[in-house]
């Protein structure tokens, strides 16, 4: 190391990666020197004149430095953020070192928006007689060696090998080309190796084999959503979950042989109106309509006590109440989601025991504010109290509540308390949201909650804008979902293997079946707002994820919940299924679907389910193949909606004599032919109008 290089590394304090050492200057520039001995071998950097990445528009070349530093748990970000276009970006430099000297760096640039730029990656290296060599493979790899050590750098981004070049100045350059760039990544593995004889360089390419950081969009999985979905449906009418607390009322078990009962008894009444809706199941429906009879066994209905409105978690044999972990304690969240349920199934069946629960509940809900409007925690005690942090995670579940009651009762008092929940979260939760690998832990009260509180708060800004069109609205639901995808996709995934699962947990990360279906759910009314079919692949990865665990006889797994009610994750699976089944057709312009009331809208028409058209139509393809059908009332037309793996260019249709003829809506023809559009990270995928 020269006087100049070390005069140059002397202006910032190291921070020491083991065997490497970083040296990060404020105004956006850093160094990564190889300890050998007492002296250092710098490594790879960028000097004051060069930033690490550089995004070009169609109009504007802009500089990004890496003006922050970061350092948890061993590993060292360097990052910054700033408005290009109007659209808030960030990128990160991400250093770690691994076993063997191996040190790992990955580049990230990330999106809340959408914007059209060209991205470089911009890298000096600084070993002296440098040689390069090119391997041709399915990821573009560079080795570069330099005497007594070898140098091996890998790409696992899949671009072109062009995309990676290497100056005669010693500069390694990744491109990216002109592209919508809601999140793109690189990721190298730097290893130094010391060789056997010091005066002659020896080249070797070393096999790297890891998956994708992150995980690109791959076709679906497996296409068996449909029979884990009847599965679900059909556990939660089996009698020996279930328990009769009078001749009318049926409760289920929060667990196969519990002796306690679950107030999601309501989300599955839910779940099971809805797939009678679809499959003609008549069992189903009358097992929702009994278990509809049960919402007052968890609900205080005494008028002198402190919390009368509201609901239990569970019950016992004995109908004694209290929270899933067993505790005499209230939670809002839970009560929010059931409350919820409880006004559909009232718009759905026009219930009054179940429109009174809700109102009830609601003005539980409602008293239990904090001076300011908002929550003060996320518990209350059978006083009356509330506590248990500082509530930001309930605040979606709420926001959602209060919606569907202004939609019943047109009371201003309710929206009020939606906006001003809105106005709390957008502030203290979505605008200081940052994607990337750390996780933001203060945001939320636990790591455990942040799936479930980042999916119900995507749901209620979504709600509320469709109520009140606010743009901060819509740009915090994406900046959720953005950040909730990088989050799950960039930590500990790899290492449990399963394409699209949620990780959650409190220390440390693992992935729960449930987390998986709620933030499919986030993904699917991220998708409704924004028409990205990003949104809709991940929500289907994190749907097979889940399906991969329900076991047709048993449910999931205990080791697999994070919360151990299942009833409530094979309620919420049912209810997720058939919104991503309603999602199918909104791939094709003009056609939107509304998860409640089990419709789709395109034009002038609405198309609802009818359960003849799960027997009578047949799609064949030559791979795994999903679809749905609905019928519009008025003109007995019939939206068909088609997904498959990709393997098939058409699909074969029977849909009886006289329904030959079929408009499809994404490539705009009318003939006999049923084509499949490939999309990208999805498969393929065919909407057509079948006409009377």
């Amino acid at each position: 190391m020269n006087a100049q290089t070390a005069s140059e590394l002397s202006v910032a304090l190291p921070i020491s990666l083991g065997r490497y050492r970083l040296y990060h200057h404020k105004y956006g520039t850093f160094w990564i020197a190889f300890t050998l001995g007492k002296s250092e071998v710098p490594l790879l950097g960028v000097h004051a004149s060069l930033p690490p990445i550089e995004l070009r528009t169609a109009h504007e070349r802009h500089s990004l430095f890496v003006r922050n530093c970061s350092v948890q748990e061993g590993e060292v970000t360097l990052w910054d953020e700033r408005l290009i276009d109007a659209t808030p970006i960030r990128w990160e430099i991400l250093m770690h070192e691994e076993d063997e000297g191996n040190l790992t760096v990955q580049a990230h640039f990330l999106s809340y928006g959408f914007l059209q730029a060209e991205v470089q990656f911009l890298y000096s290296f600084f070993a002296d007689n440098m040689y390069i060599k090119r391997f041709s493979s399915p990821h573009p790899s560079v080795l570069l060696a330099m005497p007594r050590f070898t140098v091996s750098i890998f790409t696992l981004q899949p671009t072109h090998p062009d995309c990676l070049q290497i100056s005669e100045a010693g500069y390694l350059t990744w491109t990216l080309p002109p592209a919508n760039l809601p999140q793109q990544a690189l990721h190298l593995q730097i290893r130094l190796q010391k060789t056997v004889d010091e005066e002659h360089a020896v080249i070797e390419h070393i096999e790297h084999r890891s998956r994708l950081f992150p995980p690109g969009t791959p076709t679906l999985p497996s296409l068996k959503l449909r029979a884990s979905a009847q599965s679900a449906a059909a556990l939660l009418q089996n009698a020996q979950w279930q328990s009769h607390l009078a001749e009318d009322q049926i409760v289920l078990r929060i667990a196969p042989n519990s002796h306690q009962f679950s107030v999601f008894t309501l989300a599955a009444a839910k779940a099971l109106l809805e797939w009678s809706r679809f499959s003609g199941d008549e069992p189903a429906k009358w097992t929702a309509r009994l278990a509809m009879n049960s919402a007052m066994e968890f609900q205080v209905v005494n008028a002198q006590n402190s919390n009368s409105g509201a609901c239990w978690d569970t019950v016992d044999t004995s109908k004694q109440g209290s929270d899933i972990t067993g505790q005499r304690r209230f939670s809002l969240h839970r009560n929010a989601r059931v409350l919820q349920h409880t006004l559909l199934l009232h718009r759905d069946t026009g219930s009054e025991l179940c429109v009174r629960v809700a109102l009830n509940g609601i003005s539980w809900l409602l008293l239990k504010r904090g001076a300011t409007g908002i929550y003060d925690g996320a518990f209350v005690l059978p006083d009356g109290t509330v506590q248990g942090g500082d509530g930001k995670g309930i605040m979606g579940a709420i926001i959602s509540v209060m919606c569907a009651a202004y939609g019943l009762t047109e009371t201003e008092a309710y929206m009020h308390a939606a906006n001003r929940l809105a106005e709390h979260l957008l502030q203290d939760s979505c605008t200081p949201l940052s994607p990337g690998s750390v996780l933001p832990a203060e945001l939320f009260p636990t790591l455990r909650d942040d799936v479930f509180a980042a999916s119900s708060a995507i749901e209620a800004l979504v709600r509320l804008y469709r109520a009140y069109p606010h743009e901060p609205l819509r740009e915090g639901a994406l900046r959720m979902m953005q950040w909730l995808r990088s989050w799950q996709l960039g930590t500990a995934l790899q290492a449990y293997g399963e394409v699209g699962e949620v990780l959650a947990g409190d220390g440390a990360p693992a992935g729960y079946v449930d987390a998986s279906i709620e933030a499919a759910r986030g993904a699917l009314w991220a998708f409704s707002l924004h028409r990205d079919a990003l949104w809709f692949a991940y929500a289907s990865q994190a749907l097979h994820a889940a399906a991969r665990h329900l076991d047709p006889l048993a449910g999931f797994p205990d080791a697999k919940l994070a919360y151990p009610d299942h009833t409530y994750a094979l309620a919420t699976f049912t209810r997720a299924y058939l919104h991503w089944l309603l999602s199918i057709p909104t791939l094709a312009p003009g056609v939107e679907c509304d998860p409640d009331l089990l419709l789709c809208r395109a034009g002038n028409r609405i198309f609802t389910p009818e359960p003849s058209l799960w027997r009578t139509i047949h799609v064949e393809t030559r791979g795994l193949v999903d679809w749905v059908a609905l019928v519009c009332p008025a003109t007995h037309d019939i939206l068909l909606a088609v997904l498959t793996d990709g393997s098939s260019a058409t699909a074969s249709v029977q849909a009886g004599e006289h329904r030959r003829m079929a408009t499809d809506l994404i490539g705009g023809d009318t003939s006999g032919i049923y084509p499949l559009h490939a999309v990208p990270g999805v498969g393929s995928v065919g909407v057509y109008i079948l006409q009377a």
